[in-house]
């Protein structure tokens, strides 16, 4: 991922507002600052093999503990992944996260990218899986994508999940970002057969808890989960982060919230600033890509404001920006500054 802001303009100002951080921008739930507020989960040696904290996820996606597998990130478990089964060759979409790429060539796999067109808003569609083949040992898809916010549909998933079951190619699904959109469970590729899935989810993300960083990585076979839970360095999710995130899956009101709130925000920040004069391409995640022709990261970091630039994504380039979906008055604010640079920049150039 890319978030740049040039080091001298970081220098200059203080960041205020950062529309950055793709985590739920609500705050971590209650039950989780409770137990957070008991001190003496910060003296507790956390559990290496995460047993606790395995079950409630596993309860939670409706499957068995042995098919979990904890880290401190999606893209560290992509690379776990990567690691344990060394897949030879590779499909990804372009533009995605960068960290997918990274990690299969950095275990000596070789990548071909499907370049998503520009002109049908980035969206993953079926032809993907017709380049699917019996040498793809395993396809990384996101959905919703970053840095797009386009949502797989159910139909497309389906024909990429069979094309992997058909090829003996194991399918990495992220879905980091899926659980703040509504009707989630219908768009998920856990309800995909065959022994060849595997999704990844976040609860850092998903339950605004960035700063303690925890992921998981649900396996529809229990035999490449424990091939992948033990490839690399062990895992070190401390404490307070196991015992937050546990408590978090119980609180299933601040999930309906969360993304009913997420929904009307995406829609007034989306529709506001194409108001402005922003080129918005159709997201259903929490962030928007954007196009302008102004560096508009640099102007707005002056300001006090922090969104991604995505210069160096393939598939994306100079031009296009992440800006995170958050509160409406933070919602407000940005399209306000928005504005302001657009009038300046117009009426300098009459």
């Amino acid at each position: 991922m890319s978030d740049t802001i040039q080091p001298e303009v970081r220098r200059r100002v203080r960041i205020r507002y950062d529309h950055s951080s793709l985590a739920c921008p609500f705050g971590m739930p209650e039950i989780s600052e409770r137990v957070l507020g008991d001190i003496s989960v910060f003296s507790t040696e956390p559990d290496a093999g995460c047993t606790l904290l395995k079950k409630k996820i596993a309860q939670f996606e409706g499957t068995a503990p042995e098919n979990i597998v904890c880290g401190n990130s999606a893209a560290e478990l992509v690379y776990r992944v990567v690691l344990g089964l060394r897949p030879k060759k590779a499909l990804v979409c372009a533009p995605a996260d960068s960290e997918y790429k990274r990690a299969l060539l950095e275990n000596g796999c070789d990548v071909s990218e499907y370049m998503l067109s520009q002109e049908n808003n980035f969206a993953l569609t079926t032809e993907f899986a017709d380049f699917i083949t019996r040498d793809t040992d395993i396809v990384i898809i996101c959905s919703p994508n970053y840095p797009t916010g386009e949502l797989v549909t159910p139909y497309t998933l389906s024909r990429i999940a069979q094309r992997c079951r058909d090829n003996n190619t194991i399918l990495i699904c992220d879905e980091r970002y899926l659980q703040l959109v509504r009707n989630s469970d219908r768009f998920s590729a856990k309800h995909c057969p065959g022994a060849h899935m595997i999704v990844l989810r976040s609860v850092s993300e998903t339950f605004g808890m960035a700063g303690l960083g925890l992921a998981y990585a649900v396996f529809a076979a229990d035999k490449i989960a424990q091939i992948v839970g033990a490839a690399g360095p062990p895992v070190f999710i401390p404490a307070p982060a196991q015992a937050a995130g546990a408590a978090a899956l119980d609180d299933e009101v601040y999930l309906k919230r969360a993304r009913r709130i997420m929904d009307d925000e995406r829609r007034y920040l989306s529709e506001e600033l194409t108001r402005v004069g922003m080129m918005v391409y159709p997201s259903q995640a929490n962030f928007l890509l954007i196009r302008c022709s102004l560096p508009l990261d640099e102007l707005l970091a002056r300001r006090g404001f922090r969104i991604r630039s995505y210069a160096d994504i393939t598939g994306l380039g100079e031009g296009f920006f992440g800006i995170a979906v958050r509160r409406r008055a933070d919602n407000k604010r940005i399209v306000a500054e928005i504005e302001r640079i657009l009038r300046i920049r117009e009426y300098l150039t009459l």
